[in-house]
């Protein structure tokens, strides 16, 4: 008898800067969900942000409430703990995200392909919402913020255009200033979050397909790397302090031959690594994220690593 696969858990992040839009798209999201007899869970910022009937959510949909506002290191544990819990429902195929508009991306993709749940999930797909008159006058914020506004854009697979309504026909011909930051993301333009949900899932799911094949896809990427035993250490250590400047997250738990009965976390960001002993089980598994990684060098690289 053939053996049925389980399906990965799909994850969609709705991304986007204060004021772009993200709960309304949600709403309206969640609404085309439900009418093609789809239940996803949801985690938002707070439950009374959903402006779906209460009904529907009460009986459909289970909606957490864990990403307040602050982006720190508590916000990726409190959010792979939630995930882990929906994950552990049998029925579970789609969890929707709704990121704070002050949360940088890579902070919630890195907590998705968390060691501890990337084997039962697909890649997150993120789609990112765009206030068109404040994109147009990012110029006026500090650096810092306008930075963050261009990497929510650049993090984007699928990209939405809000507030359309709201800028005149010279200022639309400036709008495509999107390209620049992120040429590569399926954009649509809209007003109240209003637009196909039918063709924007079509062409989410497609990028998300090519995001798991590792195919066609610039801009962040992720891959996942499992270990079959404990590894020599200071190779592990060249490994680490050898990686491009393009990887910009690396967590994972690994097992040393000199001491094979340690578990040790791994985490590396901003350059910098840091690791310590765990008492706990956890698979030997490390997950990058970065830039356009070239999956197939490092993944070679670690296959020696692991093998000599």
């Amino acid at each position: 008898m053939k053996k049925i696969k389980n399906p990965k858990t799909s994850i969609t992040i709705i991304t986007g800067f204060l004021g772009s839009g993200k709960t309304t798209f949600l709403s309206n999201y969640v609404k085309y969900l439900l009418s093609n007899d789809e239940n996803p869970s949801i985690i938002v910022n707070e439950y009374g942000n959903l402006d779906v009937d209460s009904r529907a959510i009460s009986d459909d949909i289970e909606v957490a409430s864990i990403l307040n506002g602050c982006v720190c290191c508590d916000l990726q544990q409190d959010l792979i703990k939630q995930l882990k819990h929906f994950l552990n429902k049998s029925a579970m195929h789609h969890i929707i995200i709704e990121a704070t508009g002050i949360a940088h991306p890579i902070e919630i993709i890195a907590a998705c392909q968390d060691p501890e749940i990337v084997a039962s999930v697909n890649p997150p797909v993120v789609i990112g919402l765009v206030d068109a008159p404040r994109f147009l006058t990012r110029a006026q914020y500090t650096h810092s913020t306008t930075q963050l506004m261009e990497e929510q854009l650049y993090a984007s697979h699928t990209v939405v255009v809000n507030k359309m309504d709201l800028i005149d026909e010279k200022e639309k011909e400036r709008i495509n200033e999107i390209f620049e930051i992120n040429p590569y993301a399926p954009t649509f333009y809209t007003s109240y979050a209003n637009l196909d949900m039918e063709q924007l899932i079509s062409v989410t799911q497609n990028k998300g397909q090519n995001i798991e094949r590792h195919t066609h896809h610039h801009g962040i990427n992720s891959m996942q790397y499992q270990f079959s035993g404990p590894i020599d250490r200071q190779l592990f250590y060249q490994f680490i302090l050898r990686l491009p400047d393009n990887v910009l997250r690396l967590k994972g738990y690994v097992k040393f031959r000199d001491m094979p009965n340690d578990t040790y976390e791994f985490q590396y960001a901003f350059g910098l690594p840091d690791y310590q002993v765990i008492d706990a089980s956890m698979p030997l598994t490390i997950v990058l994220i970065g830039e356009q990684i070239d999956v197939n060098r490092i993944r070679n690289q670690l296959d020696m690593l692991q093998f000599t």
